[in-house]
């Protein structure tokens, strides 16, 4: 009788490897947020947050953040990332996983269900950015931001206030230009190579 539940179980192994589980399973536990600022002048740094709310909670699945159309994150209930972009134009995208996986596959088709939200982020160098992402309680229309639904890009007397609470879901990033998440091993060895005057290494 048990070898009947193996392909079902290994199956679920398989797709829920594919997502972060969300905030029914255990509170976001990363450390407490605390204000940065970008490296240098060259880059903007923008924080991603979620406010707690009892609907995220129960969550069983953390929506993934994509950049580009790669995922870089994910964004569970009272969590927030940091990421340092490159002076460019950026498209951020949340997406709901469904059993396991983003079908991402599906991605801007009549198929693309699991799109919740999309935005388009122009990144000045040295600015600092606030993204709200909330379902059930957007910031007021009013405000002057930019956004796409349950995305917004907050004031920065409203994103201040609100991250505080807040906690780090995974390191702080940087993004070049090209939307790759620049890894520190690879910025050493671009830097090596710059230094060697060699392209490659």
């Amino acid at each position: 009788m048990g070898r009947r539940y193996l392909p079902i179980l290994l199956l679920a192994a398989v797709l829920g490897g594919c997502s972060t589980p969300g905030a029914f399973f255990g509170a976001t536990d990363g450390p407490p947020f605390q204000a940065a600022a970008p490296s240098d002048g060259e880059h903007a740094l923008v924080y991603l947050y979620r406010p707690r709310s009892d609907w995220a909670d129960q969550e069983l699945e953390a929506p993934g953040v994509f950049l580009d159309n790669a995922l870089i994150g994910s964004l569970p209930s009272n969590g927030h990332l940091a990421l340092e972009f490159e002076a460019a134009s950026y498209q951020l995208e949340l997406r709901r996983p469904l059993f396991g996986s983003y079908w991402t596959l599906f991605a801007d088709g009549p198929l693309d269900f699991t799109l919740i939200t999309s935005f388009a982020l122009d990144a000045s160098a040295g600015r600092l950015y606030y993204l709200r992402y909330d379902e059930l309680d957007p910031p007021p229309k009013n405000s002057g931001q930019p956004g796409n639904g349950p995305l917004q890009l907050v004031e920065q007397s409203l994103g201040s206030r609100e991250i505080g609470a807040t906690r780090q879901v995974q390191p702080s990033q940087r993004v070049a230009a090209s939307g790759e998440v620049v890894r520190p091993q690879q910025g050493f060895w671009r830097g090596v190579g710059r230094a060697l005057d060699k392209i490659g290494i």
